[in-house]
């Protein structure tokens, strides 16, 4: 009886990893292709919001010593706009995210980013390329859904989910609070 027990609780205490998980290809292709790619296969290309988050990505990437290296979801469309984050619409790129000298629009449509994965100094760097030109596609796959948080909203970022509660609620999924509508 006693093994019995053990085994249910090891059992219960086993870490479960919740949050985004990061896939790759090693197959090249376009921006959009990479995207498209990532829709069909996880979630969405990745999104990232802070360094830390960027230095992850960059530890679990394989290194290559020259393109194609990885397409980032990091976008726009005109030469005067704003980089957005596909998915969140986010604008954050940091302080120190790009590569020396970079974004340069080098070509006047410089529209997409990848990022570096070499042993240089400018490794988890990023580069404005062409969208036309073949790359990797770095995709995420999220753990939220609808059904995540009952009275709030999931927020997930690397390894951990965490139900961010509407006023009034609390719990670990939201549930309980003033259900009185």
């Amino acid at each position: 009886m006693n093994g019995f027990l053990l085994i249910i609780l090891g059992w219960s205490f086993a870490e479960i990893s919740l949050g985004w998980t990061y896939h790759y290809s090693n197959d090249i292709m376009t921006w959009t292709q990479a995207r498209e790619w990532c829709q069909n296969h996880f979630t969405e290309m990745v999104v990232i919001q802070k360094q830390t988050e960027n230095d992850y990505i960059v530890s679990i990437l394989p290194n290559r010593t020259k393109s194609p290296y990885y397409w980032i979801g990091i976008t726009k469309k005109h030469i005067n706009e704003t980089w957005r984050w596909v998915g969140n619409n986010s604008t954050w790129v940091g302080e120190h995210s790009w590569a020396k000298n970079e974004p340069n629009n080098n070509h006047s449509t410089e529209f997409c980013v990848e990022i570096y994965v070499n042993t240089g100094p400018n490794r988890g760097k990023w580069n404005d390329e062409k969208c036309a030109n073949k790359k990797s596609p770095v995709c995420y796959k999220a753990q939220c859904n609808g059904a995540s948080c009952v009275r709030g909203r999931c927020w997930e970022t690397i390894n951990n989910t965490t139900c961010l509660c509407d006023p009034g609620y609390e719990g670990d999924k939201c549930q309980t609070g003033d259900l009185k509508e």
